[in-house]
């Protein structure tokens, strides 16, 4: 069990996980090569393919989510970053992907952006905290609910 947090800390200093970093923690814990690979490829938490240097933004695209707008939210990413998921924008620095529920169902639709949600969104302001990520600026976009919501009320 302790492989799954020490693949986290590779994943936060290298933004996804490498097959060096699965060989180094596989020996560090003295277990075989293929059984971090194991744990690794089996939680969708993990990126094994560089991510944007900046941001990869996590869509929600289970059913509240989706009732709610994630498709339109979708529909931004790749119009802001590329066409398809798991690819980079032309810079490198942005990337996006469609993940299962997130856990903030009364506050949809959302996004995760690293350990930060971004909550209540519509597809405007999700443009704009886009933009700031990629102009470097992504320390200023505030997480949390983006429509003025204080608490899940």
């Amino acid at each position: 069990s302790a492989i799954i947090p020490l693949l986290m800390l590779a994943q936060e200093q290298q933004g996804w996980v490498t097959k060096a970093a699965i060989e180094t923690i596989s020996d560090m814990l003295g277990m075989p090569y293929i059984r971090g690979l194991e744990v690794a490829t089996f939680y969708t938490q993990y990126q094994l393919n560089p991510v944007g240097t900046r941001a990869h933004i996590q869509v929600c695209g289970t059913t509240p989510c989706m009732l709610r707008g994630s498709e339109a939210l979708m529909d931004v990413c790749r119009s802001k970053i590329h066409h398809d998921q798991f690819h980079t924008n032309d810079k490198g620095t942005l990337s996006w992907e469609e993940v299962e529920c997130l856990g903030a169902c009364v506050n949809a639709p959302m996004v995760m952006i690293f350990k930060d949600t971004y909550e209540d969104l519509t597809p405007e302001r999700l443009a704009e905290i886009i933009d700031l990520y990629d102009a470097g600026k992504g320390a200023t976009a505030k997480p949390g609910p983006q429509n003025g919501r204080v608490t899940s009320e």
